[in-house]
């Protein structure tokens, strides 16, 4: 997974939030604010990790089975990619 630079996480406030610069701040007008699993996510995004990868980090990380490591990795790339957020480089 390879995000796009045009968005940035940044601490606003005691929140996680990403940000839209260059271009995407036309189209995208807001902010959208991370729980701790979604900056996870994000920050294993910005190195550039596979979701396989995500998902055993995840597993590392959090008290998380499996099943639901896969389906929040899944459901938040899957939005990532949906909003332009990131695109699919690795598998």
């Amino acid at each position: 997974m390879k995000l796009n630079p045009d968005y940035i996480l940044r601490n606003i406030a005691g929140e996680q939030v990403v940000v839209p610069t260059g271009q995407s701040g036309q189209k995208f007008n807001g902010l959208i604010t991370l729980n701790s699993t979604a900056v996870f996510l994000w920050e294993c995004a910005e190195k550039g990790m596979s979701r396989q990868e995500m998902v055993e980090k995840l597993l590392e990380e959090f008290d998380v089975d499996e099943a639901s490591a896969v389906q929040d990795v899944n459901g938040f790339s899957d939005m990532l990619l949906r909003e332009g957020f990131a695109t699919e480089e690795n598998s």
